[in-house]
């Protein structure tokens, strides 16, 4: 379920437990009623569906005295969770303090190959859980189960590991599989949105469709999420080949079938004079990129602003359509300045 979808389902629920709350309003301390009297059944402000999470069973980064105490591959646990924009919500108990923060894709490749010295599972939450706060000593298997809401008398991450397997909706996963998931889900929503055209749209001159096209792909293409997924491509493509291809795929392969088919229409109504509309459709995209595209991924540049954007893409579709030759206005009005002089 994507962050919006998150969003509306809980905005839909807020407005029928309202409707809900009955005449009597009860007071709890300093709380305001309109909060004391808004909880849901489990007691929580807000209601969030359970999600899976990527738990990886890792051996040390560095050698600790207690490491020949513990399964060899299993002495530390972490959690992580993709998001809907291609980076990861990485969950990571250390010794000193709990670490939640927001990975970009690169760096969230990193931990899973590290999880992959190990194993990893996705594994459910549950909501509201059945962990509790009364273990005693909070180490990194503790914290993980009480984060997975589960009751558990682990102490060891290798005890929690056998604990989650033994569980029917556990499942094994391997980093390229998880790699592919997402980038088919960030690449294919954010690709659909930017070549989506409405019927009226549609039966526009060739010449305002392709400007209405490329600005939508150029303005896709610099969004700064994807930027990241595309450099994570590039950077991973021997590492997880197939996650690559994931991104080719969902990325480029659907702009250019959009296109071929948009100018195999046009030349059968005569507006262009084009042997192979595949090729002028690669063309097209490749005019639009330019090296503008990859100086974002590099981040060799700054993003370029909706004017420039616009601009590119007008610039673009003259060029493909028109040529480099100057149109007879630009023409006439030299041959004026040229007399002028």
């Amino acid at each position: 379920m994507s962050a919006a979808n998150d969003i509306a389902h809980s905005r839909r629920f807020w407005l029928r437990r309202n409707r809900e709350i009955p005449s009597g309003l009860k007071i709890v301390g300093d709380v305001p009623p309109d909060l004391a009297n808004s909880i849901d059944e489990d007691g929580s402000l807000v209601t969030v569906d359970a999600a899976d999470w990527i738990v990886c069973f890792v051996p040390g980064l560095r050698r600790q005295w207690w490491h020949r105490f513990v399964h060899h591959r299993h002495k530390h646990v972490f959690a992580m969770r993709p998001t809907s924009t291609g980076s990861w919500l990485l969950v990571e108990p250390w010794w000193t303090r709990m670490m939640v923060t927001i990975l970009p894709p690169a760096d969230a490749v990193r931990f899973l190959r590290w999880g992959a010295t190990g194993d990893i599972l996705r594994v459910r939450e549950a909501v509201p859980g059945k962990a509790s706060q009364i273990r005693g000593w909070s180490n990194c298997a503790v914290l993980s189960a009480f984060l997975l809401g589960r009751s558990s008398w682990a102490w060891t991450p290798h005890g929690l590991y056998r604990q989650l397997l033994r569980e029917k909706s556990t499942r094994r996963e391997n980093v390229q599989q998880l790699l592919v998931d997402q980038f088919t889900k960030v690449v294919s929503h954010y690709s659909s949105n930017a070549l989506s055209v409405s019927a009226d749209q549609l039966s526009l001159p060739l010449r305002e469709l392709l400007i209405i096209i490329g600005r939508n792909l150029l303005e896709t293409m610099m969004t700064p999420s994807l930027l990241e997924v595309c450099y994570t491509a590039i950077l991973e493509s021997d590492r997880y080949p197939d996650a690559t291809q994931a991104y080719a795929q969902h990325g480029p392969t659907p702009a250019i079938a959009v296109l071929t088919k948009i100018l195999s229409k046009a030349k059968q109504d005569g507006e262009v004079d084009l042997a192979d509309c595949e090729a002028g459709a690669r063309q097209f995209l490749g005019m639009l990129h330019g090296n503008i595209h990859l100086e974002a991924v590099l981040q060799l540049g700054e993003i370029p602003t909706l004017s420039q954007i616009d601009l590119r893409a007008r610039i673009a579709v003259k060029v493909f359509l028109d040529g480099a030759e100057p149109d007879e206005t630009s023409i006439s009005a030299r041959g004026v300045e040229i007399i002028a002089q």
